[in-house]
């Protein structure tokens, strides 16, 4: 009889310390589960509505540009297979701890990995930054798996994109480590969208990345990952030559060399989005 109790109680603790190995082992591997969990995740709508029912003064591209409270840079370009970069593109480029980037994005990423390693304790590095085109055309001709973007049509290339890593943790392996996770889901904080997300491989052509952070500033990169979108999908939902507002922002996509302006707006952001059109954002 004891011996039969004795017999029980070891068969349930050895199920219990399987199943608490099974889930432990389970939970390191987070490049399996995370992202079933993010195609699971209930994203937020669109939060832009069309507002072309203001009063404003128009102005042209070339007044804005030269107004003080106007930035103009290429940020928002889309950078793809069907929009690659012009031919005649040049970077603009700061260098940090060796790593080359956009100025615009400098102090973001910085603030991010901060953050990032205050909350997990764990600090994230670059591992590929700005690329020239025969380093990409390398890269290109290296890629076992052919998802390299075709030369012209990297972010790298473009100085906007940096794939990073976490110590030990780097490639889908990222997802192990709490700062990979935890940049997936905040990076949009900080003007940074998960440029190639899960499940979006057939409309940005590109696989899974959750290393590759793409910089596109404020508001949008927030709006972007909290609704879930590829930029490509993002870029597409503004009608061109239409004003769209959102809390104390205005945004929208113009071709015209004349721009109805908002009354009343403080600064403005103008960037070429590559398809034919000035991303334009501005803040009441």
């Amino acid at each position: 009889m004891k011996r039969g109790y004795t017999v029980r109680v070891l068969c349930v603790l050895l199920i219990c310390a399987t199943l608490f190995v099974g889930a432990g082992w389970i939970f390191y591997h987070g490049e399996w589960w995370f992202p079933m969990i993010e195609q699971l995740r209930i994203y937020d709508e669109n939060p832009w509505k069309k507002a072309n029912d203001f009063d404003g003064e128009e102005q042209t591209l070339s007044s804005l540009k030269a107004t003080s409270c106007v930035t103009y840079s290429n940020i928002k370009m889309l950078i793809n297979a069907e929009h690659p970069l012009p031919e005649d593109y040049e970077p603009s480029l700061v260098t940090y701890n060796g790593a080359q980037m956009h100025p615009f994005m400098l102090q973001s990423y910085i603030a991010l990995r901060d953050d990032v390693e205050e909350q997990t304790g764990v600090r994230i590095y670059v591992v590929s930054d700005y690329r020239t085109s025969e380093e990409q055309e390398q890269i290109l001709h290296e890629s076992a798996d052919g998802i390299a973007a075709p030369l012209g049509c990297s972010e790298h290339e473009a100085g906007l994109a940096l794939d990073v890593y976490a110590p030990y943790h780097d490639g889908k392996t990222f997802l192990r480590s709490d700062a990979g996770r935890l940049i997936n889901r905040i990076c949009g904080e900080y003007g940074f969208i998960l440029r190639y997300p899960v499940g979006k491989e057939e409309i940005t052509g590109i696989s899974y990345e959750p290393w590759h952070l793409r910089y596109v500033g404020a508001p949008h990169a927030k709006m972007i990952m909290d609704c879930g979108l590829t930029y490509e999908e993002y870029i597409e939902s503004f009608v061109p030559n239409t004003w769209y507002s959102c809390e104390n922002y205005y945004t929208g996509r113009f071709d015209s060399k004349t721009i109805p302006m908002p009354s009343g707006w403080k600064s403005c952001e103008i960037s070429p989005d590559n398809t034919g059109y000035y991303l334009i954002t501005v803040t009441m």
